[in-house]
């Protein structure tokens, strides 16, 4: 189901969530194999590259229909999911978010939107 070597997809029977979970090495192994995917753009990628030292070896990627409004429930998901640290991209930004930006925004009022 998915793209990635080595992830696992999980999908709902009704296919609005699907979720996979991909383990790499190191976070330098993880930057390359998401530059080498292609999907990424070299903005996105040089923003991990700056937070490569605060980055475990896991990915996780969640894919939801567009059918609904699911915010109230992803925001839960990524805040469980960045509760240790990490960070989370959503859709509408090329910069990396940290949990702390995700429950209180960004300076110039932008807010996280999965």
């Amino acid at each position: 189901m998915g793209d990635r070597a080595g992830s696992e997809w999980f999908g709902v029977a009704d296919r609005r969530l699907e979720v996979s979970l991909t383990q790499y090495e190191s976070a330098q192994d993880l930057i390359h194999a998401l530059e080498d995917e292609g999907s990424f753009s070299a903005s996105e990628v040089d923003a991990l590259r700056q937070v490569r030292d605060e980055l475990a070896g896991s990915w996780v990627e969640v894919r939801l229909s567009g059918r609904g409004d699911y915010q109230a429930e992803m925001r839960d998901l990524v805040e469980r999911l960045l509760a240790e640290g990490g960070y989370a991209f959503d859709d509408y930004s090329d910069d990396p978010w940290s949990l702390e930006q995700i429950r209180h925004g960004r300076p110039k009022g932008q807010t996280f939107r999965a």
